[in-house]
């Protein structure tokens, strides 16, 4: 178990809940019989600074040598509001120096060149989203975030005017690590911009896909302003997106001058994870006991969207035998079976084909409307949507009131 906290590095991180061991959720298998790798998936929190975390984290290197999810391949409807926001920072100009620590396959930064931004630094750790943005014509340099490789960049690309980092510190094991190469890289006064899922979100939803084994850190507002304000960086507007359930967007402005936590936030937080932990038993028997009732007459129930996000929930709550197979439009997902529970994907026609009655819809909020729209003869036949991930109308409604 983990001998400190990711975020203060104190020694009191308590377990909160065990979902019992399970493989990558991005690890589809060619063979139903394939033997699967598994890691404990314990989820603790921290008494002194307010952190939920795990307990146990998988090595970095068993995910990110190679990550097979790139950024392009997974809609990203709150981008323009980035940029905008961006191209309306006081003080950056176009030729002000950019970078991105965990720049995936370039797609963002790609998006501020077509802005007119022109000095654009990535780094990323996995070969194949860097050779993806190699291709796009994004400068990118494969790496990890340390201080050792934040002193070479700096000397090499100069200290940035921003710094931008999306959907990377919910992974990252030594955040007081990252913290300090960020203090090498900003230059004073630059901006920060700094996107992380919404764990205050996934308590109140509740949503439990969203603990998975590469967040190893789950950030509320206040874990997340106090690890920046611990970089030194003043926080100056927090705000919400809809992305694979809620997001943190922050912006701020480094200062260097460290600012002290809040005292009274740990208690807050302490009450909202002991909540989320309790509701947790209660969640599975109930959507169990939901889908027991679906299925009577024999009706199949089958699974839209072989994301991480429903292979976690699916082998947290053990419903791999109440669901036929999946279904998912990914080609590269097609014909493979899902990581634990061994379910086959294959395509959407087979909603029909196989008759099925109830689907269960594992694909992000915003991308619903577009997914049913394009299975009116599923609907004509008497098939049935509904969603397994917050936030969505179509939650069943056990979900409001366990």
């Amino acid at each position: 178990m983990k001998p400190r906290c990711d975020l203060c590095a104190d020694s009191r991180v308590t377990p909160l809940i065990e979902f019992g061991a399970h493989p990558i959720a991005h690890h589809f298998l060619t063979d139903p019989a394939q033997a699967e790798y598994t890691h404990p998936v314990t989820l603790g929190f921290c008494e002194a600074c307010g952190l939920t975390q795990l307990m146990d984290p998988i090595p970095p290197e068993k995910f990110y040598t190679d990550y097979n999810w790139l950024s392009s391949w997974k809609w990203n409807p709150h981008v323009p509001r980035l940029v905008e926001a961006i191209e309306q920072m006081p003080g950056l100009m176009k030729p002000s120096p950019v970078f991105e620590a965990g720049s995936n396959d370039g797609t963002f930064l790609a998006a501020l060149r077509e802005r007119g931004f022109t000095k654009l630094l990535g780094l990323e750790p996995a070969q194949d989203a860097v050779t993806a943005a190699r291709k796009l014509g994004v400068e990118t340099v494969r790496a990890y975030f340390t201080p050792a490789v934040a002193r070479e960049l700096a000397a090499s690309f100069g200290q940035c005017d921003l710094f931008i980092t999306r959907q990377v510190l919910e992974h990252v094991t030594n955040l007081p690590e990252f913290a300090e190469a960020m203090r090498v890289m900003l230059r004073p006064g630059a901006r920060v911009l700094a996107e992380v899922p919404d764990f205050g979100f996934n308590q109140t939803a509740p949503d439990y896909s969203a603990i998975w084994e590469e967040h190893v850190n789950h950030f509320t507002a206040e874990t997340l302003t106090r690890f920046l304000n611990d970089v030194g960086v003043e926080v100056t507007h927090v705000e919400t997106a809809m992305f694979s359930g809620q997001i943190l967007i922050a912006f701020g402005t480094y200062t260097g001058n460290r600012i002290a936590p809040k005292a009274a936030a740990v208690a807050e937080s302490r009450a909202k994870a002991l909540a989320y932990r309790d509701r947790w038993p209660k969640f599975r028997a109930a959507l169990h006991s939901y889908l027991d009732s679906e299925a009577k007459g024999g009706r199949k129930i089958a699974l839209y969207g072989a994301g991480c996000r429903s292979s976690c929930l699916i082998n947290y709550t053990g419903l791999s035998s109440r669901l036929a197979f999946a279904v998912d439009d990914q080609p590269e997902k097609q014909g493979r079976f899902m990581p634990g529970s061994r379910l086959a994907v294959r395509p959407s026609e087979a909603l029909v084909l196989e008759n099925v009655g109830l689907c269960l819809l594992a694909v992000n909020a915003e991308n619903e409307e577009k997914v049913i729209a394009r299975h009116a003869e599923f609907l004509r036949r008497g098939g049935r949507f509904a969603s397994i991930h917050p936030p969505s109308p179509r939650l069943p409604a056990f979900w409001k009131t366990v």
